[in-house]
């Protein structure tokens, strides 16, 4: 598994303040109190076939996702907010194309989903993916 302390570090010095990892949004009782609030969360990692004969070199494909918070929140003039939009948009921008430390490639953007609305916080994940290769 690839490290999530510099995709977290990333992510803060593309301006955002709040950005945490998985085990802070399984732990998550209370809605952010900043917002936009990122959490970087491990999804998946799919593995090629080993190529080499008497060692392990494969091929892995990370998955991420960047979970972005957003409090809900009513517009005085009538028009749909760009909030998400905006916030989801810096989050990928910050990683697309970022080599991280130990990945063999860089960062492509793999989608993005909803996971949760409650009238009251909007919590939409930003899927990322990387490669890297495990070797032994």
């Amino acid at each position: 598994m690839i490290a999530l302390q510099p995709i977290v570090d990333r992510l803060k010095a593309a301006g955002f303040a709040q950005v945490e990892g998985v085990i802070e949004f399984a732990g998550l009782q209370d809605p952010p109190r900043v917002v936009p609030a990122l959490y970087v969360v491990p999804e998946a990692e799919g593995a090629s076939a080993n190529r080499m004969a008497g060692i392990v070199d494969q091929r892995v494909t990370a998955a991420f996702l960047v979970v972005v918070v957003l409090g809900g929140q009513a517009r005085a003039d009538g028009k749909v907010s760009a909030e998400l939009e905006i916030q989801s948009g810096r989050a990928r921008d910050a990683l697309i194309a970022w080599k991280h430390p130990q990945a063999s490639g860089p960062f492509e953007y793999a989608g993005g989903r909803l996971l949760s609305v409650d009238g009251y916080r909007l919590a939409w994940a930003v899927r990322l993916t990387a490669p890297y290769h495990l070797r032994k």
